[in-house]
């Protein structure tokens, strides 16, 4: 089983947390905030530069993991928020889509934009 991570706005308070898939262990998840291949570039540093437009995405590839990171604002609306999908693995673009979408239901049915290719 491919281990999965989130790491962005989790529910309706701001704030960027790393969440596992599955209700996978909160300390696990919570050291992998830093332990992750991209260590805190995720909180932004991952993501398209220039216009922060939601949804325009970027797919990272290090030590073995991919990373899917886009600006996001469905739930902190301010400026370089943002949401970052890992996969212990290497994925395509469709295929980081798809785990978002299957793995976060609860994070992905409150986007207003569809996840596409910067």
């Amino acid at each position: 089983m491919t281990k999965l991570f989130y790491y962005g706005c989790y529910d309706k308070t701001s704030g960027h947390v790393m969440r596992e898939a599955r209700g996978g262990n909160s300390r696990t998840a919570f050291r992998f905030t830093h332990d992750n291949p991209w260590g805190m570039r995720i909180d932004g540093g991952l993501c398209p530069k220039g216009a922060q437009i939601e949804g325009k995405a970027l797919i990272h590839y290090k030590d073995g993991w991919t990373a899917l990171s886009f600006w996001d604002r469905s739930v902190d609306m301010r400026g370089n928020s943002n949401s970052n999908f890992l996969a212990d693995g290497k994925f395509t673009f469709e295929q980081m889509v798809e785990f978002a979408y299957q793995n976060f239901p609860e994070v992905t049915r409150r986007y207003k934009f569809s996840i596409v290719p910067a």
